[in-house]
């Protein structure tokens, strides 16, 4: 007892000394030297290719106080290019429910002098939910000015330190440095991708874990090829076990709240019905950080609800009902009983459902379509976490079909004797694609036109589309589009036509991969041209047309026909990919459809009257 007496003690003077370190170290920063250091040691703007904008510094800061909080400070500094980013101009930071947040220093300076011109505009908002959100404005201004912000946040109920960091994001950063300290004798654990050891070291009584990392590339999400976040984790607890112990108490604590729609008549169609209602936009809360879960007292019956929330009420809701439900979890990276324990480290939740005694399985996640018997795209081949019997289990989703993931462009059009060509075009979206497309929102027609190019390239002259349909799709959606274009070249009794054709620009991410790599999902890109051309032409020449893979799981497949008597051209190319992991001999074979589906859109057909 006595022994216990003096640990705690021990323990809580340390955290005194962490305490007053903690003011001294605030008042050691000086955003003038900082920027007069970092002018002489980072290279020019141009070195970073086309950003338009460079994170010089970005220190990462946590350590536990005297009453077992944790206090984290956050110091950046970004060098403004020729125009401010657009992820830049507004800055939000949520106050956390458990603690406060305080703007420190929001502020531009000259780089060349390290002297402050300006302050940047901070206010403070009330999110719908009743999250304060402190607000930075970043104006034009700014360009060619290092931006200094510097953010404090305690957080309650801790009793340790507990935090995953993000080490890339959409701009490069020079310098990044992380640090925690605890009173000596407390463990931490850590785990982290792309991160080497951190640097140790003590002194009156406390422990100091310091990490940097030095020219970090920017991160523009997971994209077509799988691209893993850089990331670190620590925590004064340990085991994978304890955080979802964690998540379990917090669906635990979810309010007692009365159906919001009427379960009677089939279980399976009412409870359809209450996820339809439940995930509804009007009923989701947007502007809060990815996992946040408020105070049961603060949950309203009715909505708005974060997408957390969404997913644990319906975790209670559909189990009262008689669905048999399993609570899963997505690690943001793998995990085990030696990783931290912390919740930070979970994705997103994800219910099992089964409407009834031997249905199969079907998978929720707040914000996608949900359809019965399926695993939602963006999610398929996903590692799971959860609980049973007390212990954690695991669970490797289905990777899904290619054909759940279909991008398929139809043409119809009509070729007259000047070359020039109008038609129809559709244009059908599937699966993975609606979700690395649109986020799996099915976009306004008013807005299909630009959204299109900025996704699918082509390669046709004197493209002009003119929306004129947007269907909804159980997974997805199919755009429609009048089309206008001079794909021929007429010259005398000769033509030379343009094969049109569209590749959708994420695939780009695939060239240069050479052994292996995993694809967000299996899938299907197909191309179909119907052209009716002006009479008497006859095509001198098929272009070399591509049979790849067979045998394989991925095939590509070319055909032209055409049709003199008719007059009517028929081209095809379907590329099937069946397998998300690409290695070895499977590589080598999409190294070769890639470039034939790059050229398809570029194919040239000789015709002679």
């Amino acid at each position: 007892m006595k022994d216990n007496f003096f640990k705690k003690a021990a323990v809580f003077a340390a955290a005194l000394l962490i305490l007053s370190s903690s003011a001294v170290a605030a008042c050691a920063w000086n955003s003038g030297d900082e920027i007069a250091r970092l002018k002489k040691e980072v290279p020019s703007l141009e070195t970073f290719g086309d950003n338009s904008a460079v994170i010089w510094l970005r220190n990462n800061e946590s350590r536990m106080l005297a009453d077992g909080s944790m206090e984290n400070r956050r110091y950046t500094i970004i060098m403004m290019g020729e125009r401010v980013p657009e992820d830049w101009k507004t800055l939000r930071y949520p106050v956390p429910a458990d603690g406060s947040l305080v703007v420190e220093e929001a502020a531009w300076y000259n780089p060349m002098t390290g002297m402050k011109e300006g302050s940047l505009p901070v206010t403070e908002e009330k999110l719908a939910g009743g999250a304060s959100v402190n607000v930075i404005s970043v104006p034009d201004d700014t360009v060619g000015r290092a931006v200094v912000i510097v953010v404090k946040e305690n957080r309650a109920n801790r009793y340790g330190v507990d935090e995953t960091v993000n080490m890339a994001g959409s701009l490069p950063i020079w310098e990044q440095n992380v640090s925690v300290e605890l009173p000596e004798g407390m463990e931490i654990f850590w785990t982290g991708r792309d991160m080497k050891e951190p640097l140790i070291t003590k002194q009156n009584n406390v422990q100091r874990y310091s990490w940097q990392v030095m020219n970090q590339l920017p991160w523009h999400g997971e994209g077509f090829v799988t691209n893993e976040r850089p990331m670190l984790s620590f925590s004064s607890k340990k085991g994978v076990l304890h955080s979802l112990r964690m998540i379990r108490e917090m669906a635990a604590s979810m309010p007692p709240l009365p159906l919001p729609v009427s379960m009677k008549g089939d279980s399976a169609r009412a409870g359809a019905k209450l996820i339809e209602w439940v995930s509804a936009p009007e009923r989701t809360l947007v502007g809060y950080p990815e996992n946040w879960v408020r105070a049961a007292d603060q949950i309203p019956a009715e909505g708005p609800w974060t997408p957390w929330e969404q997913t644990l009420l319906l975790n209670k809701w559909l189990a009262s009902q008689g669905w048999t439900v399993s609570l899963w979890l997505e690690g943001k990276m793998p995990l085990d009983e030696t990783t931290p324990a912390s919740t930070t480290l979970f994705a997103y939740p994800v219910l099992e459902l089964k409407p009834r005694e031997g249905a199969k399985s079907s998978y929720f996640k707040a914000g996608l379509p949900f359809t019965f018997d399926r695993v939602p795209s963006s999610i398929a081949g996903t590692e799971l976490y959860g609980l049973k019997d007390d212990e954690y289990v695991t669970k490797r989703l289905p990777a899904g079909s290619s054909s759940d993931n279909r991008l398929a462009l139809l043409w119809r059009l009509k070729l007259d004797d000047q070359g020039k060509a109008e038609g129809k075009l559709d244009v059908t979206v599937t699966g993975g694609w609606s979700d690395i497309f649109s986020g799996n929102e099915v976009p306004s027609l008013n807005k299909i036109g630009t959204f299109l190019l900025a996704k699918i390239n082509f390669a046709i002259p004197g493209m002009d589309i003119t929306p004129t349909a947007v269907e909804p799709l159980p997974t997805g959606y199919k755009l429609s589009f009048d089309v206008r274009c001079v794909p021929g070249i007429i010259h005398g009794g000769s033509m030379l036509l343009r094969l049109p054709g569209g590749i959708p620009l994420r695939v780009s991410e695939m060239i240069g991969r050479e052994k292996k790599y995993t694809l967000r999902f299996p899938f299907i890109i197909d191309q179909k041209v119907r052209m009716s051309m002006p009479r008497g032409f006859r095509m001198l020449q098929t272009p070399p047309l591509k049979q790849l893979g067979t045998g394989t799981k991925a095939v590509l497949k070319e055909s032209i026909t055409h049709w003199p008597k008719k007059a009517e051209l028929l081209a095809d190319s379907t590329w099937v990919v069946k397998s998300r992991e690409i290695d070895g001999t499977l590589a080598q074979v999409l190294r070769e459809e890639l470039a034939a589906s790059l050229r398809w859109p570029v194919l040239d057909l000789p015709f002679r009257k």
